[in-house]
């Protein structure tokens, strides 16, 4: 059996393109998101007059025309972020009011996500490939619900998942506590008490991958840059201070239970394969912003440890 794993592709329309190919490309039996999948930004496209319109995107001003409009569209949504064209008078109405900020957020961000699910079922519908994804911390509840509109993908959040043989694989896309709140953070003892209650609906812990969203603390999978008050990257001699953000109670999982394999993403720093006292876990990173997919290819035969290897398209 061969596993793709990916995460973190925060909404780029590229990335998510290239991880519905990733099965014919790798050859894989089953393909896994393993969260993080709505991205973080609206970009507005304002109407000056006429068939023209100004736009400000990855710090460039940008002036359009009317034909340029689904080009620049494109190359937002490639980016990750969700474009949105509106007028001067409505744009300022909308961004005096956080609610309705908000409101469009969350509108724009599960209509992309309900075009993926239609997209993996037309693209992969009729194959016989196995097709995972899983919200992230970072992702708004309402996900679970699109998610579960598509007949091919299956949300392996907080589920057992048969995956052949006696190989079972369990989700879970909450995360620890992080300075922007974000909606599936929670504190590590409930992080504790969800892991053990999926474990025990395993018949064998130590032939189940652990697709857990973030990535256990201080291995190497969760450097992250140490912010200030004011949330800005600290910079040291050697550059900006990088500090484990990773989840203890993960960890504490990993050695407690030492299940065949374990798969995180969540930071997007941290990509390495590593060797936690005998558990392989591994972070494959991401790039989504440069529509760059990072991924893990793991092969699995019966009797053998699962080799894994990093890969980038």
């Amino acid at each position: 059996m061969r596993i793709y794993f990916c995460s973190d592709i925060h909404a780029s329309d590229r990335c998510w393109k290239k991880f519905l190919a990733s099965a014919k490309f790798y050859d894989a039996d089953v393909i896994v998101m393993g969260g993080d999948i709505t991205g973080k930004f609206v970009v507005p496209i304002i109407e000056q007059k006429r068939d023209r319109y100004l736009c400000r995107f990855n710090g460039v001003e940008r002036k359009l025309s009317g034909k340029d409009l689904e080009k620049m569209s494109a190359m937002i949504a490639d980016g990750g972020s969700y474009a949105y064209v509106t007028t001067d008078d409505e744009y300022r109405a909308i961004d005096g009011d956080p609610v309705r900020v908000d409101e469009l957020f969350r509108r724009l961000a599960l209509e992309r996500l309900g075009r993926w699910m239609e997209m993996a079922d037309e693209r992969l519908g009729d194959s016989t490939v196995r097709v995972l994804v899983s919200a992230g911390n970072d992702d708004y509840p309402e996900v679970d619900e699109v998610l579960a509109r598509s007949a091919k993908v299956e949300d392996p959040n907080e589920a057992v998942v048969e995956l052949g043989g006696d190989l079972q694989l369990i989700g879970l896309g909450y995360g620890n506590r992080t300075p922007w709140a974000c909606p599936r953070d929670i504190s590590e003892e409930e992080l504790a008490q969800r892991i053990d209650t999926l474990v025990s609906k395993v018949r064998e812990p130590e032939r189940t991958i652990f697709s857990f969203h973030v990535p256990p603390y201080d291995t190497g999978l969760d450097s992250a840059p140490r912010l200030d008050g004011e949330m800005r990257p600290v910079m040291g001699p050697a550059g900006v201070e990088m500090v484990p953000v990773g989840s203890t109670a993960v960890r504490e999982a990993l050695l407690r239970y030492r299940p065949f394999l374990g798969l995180h993403g969540h930071i997007h720093e941290s990509r390495a394969i590593i060797d936690l006292e005998g558990v392989l876990a591994a972070n494959p990173g991401s790039e989504y912003g440069e529509g760059i997919l990072n991924g893990i290819l793991i092969d699995v035969e019966e009797g053998r440890a699962p080799a894994l290897a990093m890969v980038t398209g």
